[in-house]
């Protein structure tokens, strides 16, 4: 008894023993190893947004050694990789540290490409200085920098597959949702998304490298068709069709041919064409097709075949090339860069809060220029789009090289955000452009698909302050049959303008009315609905099933006000136990970080939603 009453503690003591060197201490030195590891990756990142490349480089090279580090040390507890149950999680170790030295090793080719050409994109680096050049001679070049980093693009590519081979290996379901409170489900889940992310979108920019140079005029002119979307006022491909202009590229060289309102150029179109029936229903006295009213596909490129069809009745269009069209979040984001600038004819814009409105002042002058009500007939009142843009374009070409890579930035989050939509006629660079997502267009999709478009039809500009959330509640029964049911909650919590014309004062903030469209999976059966002040319809377009409601003539949102549809409907496919439910959530042109909720299976997950979503469940 004595022996085991000795024994006992001694096996014990072994036990704490063997426990500390073969367990706890690797542990913690491979926690003291993660510690460094982020705070050298976050350090890359600090870096390359200060634009500093040899910063940038040298916390590569030490994360790098550090993850080389890590796998030794976590090399230490090989001997759980044998223990049933535990060896899952470990092998999900090993590919963590595969998949961070293959994204370490794609960060460094990448840098390493740009380095001789720092200057020219912007960074501070080793590349030699270019010296004093003009604007357009500085895009030349920086547009062949970009041609001859391309090859190794393949190189950063094939790393970044590989790390997407090693994330996949990985399964997020086998991580609790919390620890101690703490997010790790779908922080490895958040994980492997981005890591696929990247690889997606570097092999779609790819292609589209080779056609910048035709895009910018080099080494021919090329002349696109630039259209104003005004998201205050929300239409289907983002907002009302405000003003054009004609925007020449010539060797990099931006010059607006001619700028335009858009009510002038429905003065030469005329009444020609009548109206289709959700204009004749829902505006009030407009029996005729106008140009400014053509948008009314969710696609783009469908909107813009039925806009460009007319508009070639009374303008030339045999020498466009293309059509872009941008809303005003493209021309705040621009301004909040260069600063406040002034326009000939047309006085000073800035991106700076204007009080009168609660929003950026650029916005509030041209809604002023725009819409104001005045006692003398004044033409092309909504022809300011050319000479601002002609200024703006003017001021970012004349920047600083260290703005470039903020103006890039900019440019990437308009077209990810969809408040910059393209739309070329060369097949190629279209098909090239689609692969970005830069086109709006409605997207096939295997898997559930959701996409809601909201008309104002005679709401003034309350669009920049009504705020939406989307709850979608998703039921699969025993026999995996899905039903879904969508409450659409819209509240607009500013107070109301004088609309009143007599008053002589800008009407914002009116009366919303709403023509609604659900696109959803071909061939979904509509249950219920709740909400719409007619009967809810359902119809076939763009491959989709839709269903139409609308409110505002008799129930109108109204400032301060709250409103809300529902919609219950079958899905045409079944989910079985097991399966991955997959949803692609496209958002609409020209709106803001909607509210989303999507509860499946009693587990609820919250976003805003700023791009199109892809989520797995």
């Amino acid at each position: 008894m004595k022996k085991l009453l000795i024994l006992v503690p001694a096996i014990i003591i072994i036990l704490g023993v063997l426990l500390f060197f073969f367990f706890v201490k690797p542990a913690l030195q491979l926690k003291n190893d993660l510690i460094f590891i982020q705070i050298e990756a976050n350090s890359i990142s600090s870096a390359l947004q200060g634009q500093n490349l040899n910063e940038a480089e040298s916390k590569v090279v030490s994360t790098k050694e550090k993850l080389s580090t890590l796998k030794i040390d976590y090399q230490k507890l090989a001997w759980v990789g044998k223990v049933p149950f535990v060896n899952k999680y470990y092998q999900d170790g090993l590919s963590a540290i595969s998949a961070g030295h293959a994204l370490a090793d794609a960060a460094a080719i990448g840098i390493e490409s740009i380095q001789p050409y720092a200057d020219i994109l912007g960074f501070q680096g080793k590349g030699g200085a270019f010296g004093e050049m003009t604007a357009e001679k500085r895009l030349t070049v920086a547009l062949d920098t970009l041609e001859k980093i391309e090859p190794n693009l393949d190189k950063i590519n094939e790393k970044l597959n590989q790390a997407k081979t090693e994330v996949d290996k990985i399964d997020a379901s086998r991580y609790p949702a919390t620890v101690q409170g703490k997010p790790v489900r779908a922080k490895v889940q958040e994980l492997k998304t981005l890591v696929s992310s990247l690889a997606g979108t570097l092999s779609e920019i790819k292609p589209a490298i080779s056609f910048l140079r035709p895009l910018m005029g080099i080494p021919s002119e090329k002349r696109y068709l630039l259209l104003f979307q005004n998201d205050a006022e929300l239409r289907p491909t983002g907002g009302f069709l405000t003003a054009y202009a004609v925007l020449s590229v010539n060797n990099g060289n931006f010059k607006p041919l001619g700028s335009y309102d858009i009510y002038s150029l429905d003065a030469k179109f005329g009444d020609k064409l009548k109206a289709p029936a959700p204009i004749t229903k829902y505006l009030d006295n407009v029996f005729s097709w106008h140009l400014r009213d053509m948008n009314l596909s969710p696609d783009f490129k469908v909107s813009m075949d039925t806009f460009l069809e007319n508009y070639g009745k009374v303008q030339d269009r045999g020498t466009l090339n293309g059509v872009i069209a941008i809303d005003t979040k493209v021309l705040v984001d621009l301004l909040r860069i260069l600063g406040p600038i002034g326009v000939s004819d047309w006085g000073n814009f800035s991106a700076e809060n204007d009080k009168r409105c609660n929003c950026p002042q650029v916005f509030y002058e041209l809604e002023l220029q725009a819409d104001k009500p005045v006692s003398t007939i004044k033409t092309d009142r909504k022809a300011m789009l050319g000479p601002l843009m002609q200024s703006i374009l003017m001021n970012v070409m004349q920047s600083p090289k260290k703005k470039w890579p903020e103006f890039f930035n900019t440019f990437f989050t308009a077209v990810q955000e969809k408040h910059l939509l393209m739309y070329f006629f060369d097949p190629e660079i279209q098909k090239a452009t689609e692969t970005l997502n830069a086109s709006g267009r409605i997207q096939d999709y295997e898997g559930d698909y959701f996409h809601l478009n909201d008309t104002n039809f005679g709401g003034a500009k309350s669009n920049m302050y009504i705020k939406q959330n989307v709850v979608q509640d998703i039921k699969v029964d025993a026999n995996g049959e899905v039903t879904k049911t969508i409450t659409i909650d819209y509240r607009n919590p500013a107070p109301p303008s004088n609309c009143n014309l007599e008053a002589g004062q800008l009407c914002l903030n009116g009366l919303y009315k709403d023509w609604v469209r659900l696109y959803v999976p071909k061939g979904s059966q509509l249950v219920s609905s709740t909400g719409s002040e007619v009967e809810v319809t359902t119809s076939e377009d763009l491959g989709k099933t839709v269903f139409e409601a609308y409110y505002g003539k008799q129930s109108p949102l109204r400032p301060e006000g709250k409103a809300q549809l529902t919609f219950t409907y079958k899905l045409p496919f079944k989910i079985q136990k097991g399966q991955e439910y997959k949803l692609l959530i496209q958002k609409q042109p020209g709106t803001y970080d909607n509210g989303y909720t999507i509860n499946y299976n009693s587990k609820e997950t919250d976003f805003a939603l700023t791009t199109d979503k892809e989520i797995k469940l």
